[in-house]
């Protein structure tokens, strides 16, 4: 058995910035700070670790424990409309034809491993109707740490499928070099895939064992490491 444990933005859906918005939305409400997010580079991270990273640039990191959880709820409060009116949301190229086929092959498990919140992961997944694909997962609200969160993403996958995996079989796919830094610290085998803000050249540079342009053009590449070996 092989698992598969997908990253979201970048590498399954992009939303067309559905989720920055919905973080300004929410330090605005919450502790009045307008445009919190041109103060930090989000990618790859979690969550927790980005409201951190917001209170610590503006100089207020005293404050955080006293507002994440209230700043985390108003997110997942105005993210479903952003995700419905955002123009340029759109499942990334073969992924869906590449899920489609093989989501339900006998030596395959499909999880998440995303520094999403879970519920926020489901809103984001749910206008493209991928939550189907992907019964449990690792996410930032299992952990602020992203190597850690992908190990509870694989301990799910291991009670889901009833069966050990070794760390040999489970495969971490995501698009951002901190994606591979974690899955490495995990432990387990790498895929980056090119198709958001990180060139193959980044995703090289941080270790991935394989290195794909998008799930369209290098679907067989993928099944020949993830199947074959």
């Amino acid at each position: 058995m092989k698992l598969l444990l997908f990253d979201i933005d970048g590498t399954l859906i992009l939303t067309g910035g559905a989720g920055i918005h919905a973080l300004n939305r929410a330090f605005r409400e919450v502790v009045g700070i307008e445009n919190a997010m041109e103060r930090v580079r989000p990618h790859g991270k979690t969550d927790p670790a980005i409201v951190r990273e917001v209170f610590t640039v503006c100089e207020s990191s005293s404050q955080c424990s006293d507002f994440m959880t209230a700043i985390l709820d108003a997110y997942v409060r105005f993210l479903p409309e952003e995700v419905r009116i955002s123009s340029s949301y759109r499942v990334l190229p073969g992924i869906l034809e590449f899920l489609d086929e093989f989501h339900d092959h006998k030596d395959l498990a499909f999880g998440l491993a995303t520094g999403n919140l879970e519920r926020g992961a489901r809103i984001k997944l749910e206008r493209g109707n991928l939550n189907r694909y992907f019964p449990f997962g690792g996410f930032g609200s299992d952990s602020e740490s992203r190597a850690e969160l992908v190990r509870r993403a694989a301990e799910k996958g291991a009670r889901h499928t009833g069966q050990q995996i070794s760390s040999e079989d489970v495969f971490v796919i995501g698009d951002t070099p901190r994606d591979i830094e974690a899955g490495r610290e995990a432990g387990f085998r790498t895929v980056g895939v090119a198709t958001a803000d990180y060139s193959t050249h980044d995703l090289n540079a941080a270790g991935a064992d394989l290195v794909m342009s998008d799930f369209e053009r290098d679907r067989d590449q993928f099944l020949r490491m993830a199947l074959i070996e």
